[in-house]
């Protein structure tokens, strides 16, 4: 929950700076100029990883872009009392329809799917030779390994607002670009077992202590069903 916060006070930072960087028009405005229309490539970096997008601009107020984003890391985290050495791995497709309010401007609305194959993967820490599993204290050799693996729904819908904070060149082809917005992800999947340990009369306790600590880790993960989206890039149009 606290990462999620941490993540809407960013996007809402960045919804500051989207509006007053696209309350000015950001497209040469005359008739002849062909900026206001065509295909854009661009870089980008935010809470759905490092990638790339390329939109086409096809009439004066809609559009289509499509794009991907990734990104792996690792990090030691306690979910609900139970100590993990966990890998996140970020990796989503997404197309979308590009609504242009005003056609000389670059802010636009953005309706689309994303296709997400996030995942978490860990296993329990083993601190002191021991493993705790619903607030019980077992043995490392009694438990084995227990493996947490957490996935999101395959296709998402999003809703996202985004335009061209600055240009880097008069020619108004290369751009500053930010997104905001948010994913609904719908309810995880979580999967908790444990594989090795040895057969002692704690087996049906130990078992038990996992189906309750697999609930709660589910509870834990659909904190993540809005995923935000906050991302900000460099783009080329021609």
């Amino acid at each position: 929950m606290k990462k999620l916060i941490n993540s809407i006070a960013v996007t809402l930072a960045m919804a500051a700076t989207v509006h007053a960087g696209v309350t000015d028009k950001t497209v040469i405005t005359p008739a002849s100029d062909n900026s206001n229309l065509g295909v854009s490539i661009g870089a980008e970096a935010g809470t759905t990883g490092l990638g790339g997008s390329v939109s086409w601009k096809f009439s004066d107020h809609f559009g289509i872009r499509a794009g991907a984003d990734g990104f792996d890391y690792t990090r030691n985290q306690t979910i609900k009392g139970t100590d993990y050495d966990g890998k996140m791995r970020l990796l989503s497709e997404n197309i979308g329809v590009d609504i242009y309010p005003w056609q000389d401007r670059s802010f636009r609305i953005t309706v689309g799917a994303l296709f997400n194959q996030n995942k978490l993967t860990a296993t329990a820490s083993r601190h002191s030779g021991s493993i705790k599993i619903d607030g019980a204290n077992y043995s490392s050799a009694e438990v084995g390994t227990l493996n947490l693996q957490v996935k999101q729904q395959p296709v998402d819908p999003f809703l996202s607002i985004g335009g061209n904070l600055f240009y880097f060149d008069t020619a108004h082809q290369w751009a500053f670009t930010g997104e905001i917005g948010v994913v609904y992800t719908g309810n995880p999947k979580v999967d908790l077992n444990r594989s090795g340990g040895i057969s002692t009369p704690l087996d049906a306790q130990i078992n038990e202590s996992i189906k309750k600590e697999r609930a709660k880790v589910k509870s834990y993960a659909a904190d993540g069903k809005f995923w935000p989206i906050a991302k900000l890039g460099v783009s080329f149009s021609f």
